[in-house]
């Protein structure tokens, strides 16, 4: 049995607070699930309104990057073919994970969902372990594609993060790039997210002033 709960810290709330008046990203939502073997996923959704955005046209997400912590560490589990045959675990999705296993792994996103079409940048080196790298970051495979924003929802996941129930509190920080579909100008955005856990001395503090976006054109 799996229990969801989304979880918006005072990071996020500040987030998605400060940026109101901005076009297009607003800041970063956790969205808490307990599986069924006592771990917890956490899907990181990036989060946009339609100021700025044409009639008729949608935001277009294009790639995540320049990943990095703010405080905590990540401790992500993997639960995929690497692992079955006694390896560390990669934040590559794709055909690495079974159907039946993919709730209960780690992976990163640039389609809005669980795929083989995302690619995985330079700066993720290496593409296994525990913790996204620092700098790390990924991109849409398949450019020919768009990987529209979901118009109801106004979000796209980016990454799920598996976690034992006793890990830490995690902030982390990242930056995007994404666009009106029918247009090549890329915008620029940057935020926090936050998965909870137990927190450290000074890090729920930290947490609440962590909140920051920003975006800007090239």
């Amino acid at each position: 049995m799996r229990t969801p709960s989304v979880f918006v810290s005072s990071a996020v709330v500040l987030a998605a607070t400060s940026s109101l008046a901005a076009a297009g990203f607003t800041g970063f939502t956790t969205a808490r699930t307990v599986l069924s073997n006592g771990n917890i996923q956490y899907k990181i959704f990036a989060n946009s309104n339609n100021v700025g955005l044409p009639t008729g046209q949608s935001w277009v997400f294009l790639n995540a990057y320049s990943h990095t912590t703010v405080s905590g560490t990540m401790n992500a589990v993997h639960q995929d073919f690497l692992t079955a045959d006694g390896e560390v675990g990669t934040w590559q999705a794709g055909a690495s994970v079974s159907a039946a296993d993919r709730d209960f792994d780690s992976w990163v996103a640039a389609t809005g969902t669980y795929g083989s079409d995302t690619a995985l940048d330079p700066n993720f080196n290496p593409s296994t372990g525990s913790s996204i790298p620092a700098l790390a970051g990924w991109y849409d495979g398949t450019p020919a594609v768009n990987n529209l924003v979901d118009s109801s929802s106004m979000s796209f996941m980016v990454a799920q993060i598996v976690r034992a129930p006793t890990a830490s509190l995690y902030i982390g920080r990242l930056e995007l790039t994404y666009k009106a579909s029918g247009t090549a100008v890329g915008i620029f955005g940057n935020g926090t997210f936050v998965i909870p856990g137990i927190p450290a001395p000074g890090a729920v503090a930290l947490a609440g002033l962590a909140g920051l976006t920003g975006r800007r054109r090239r």
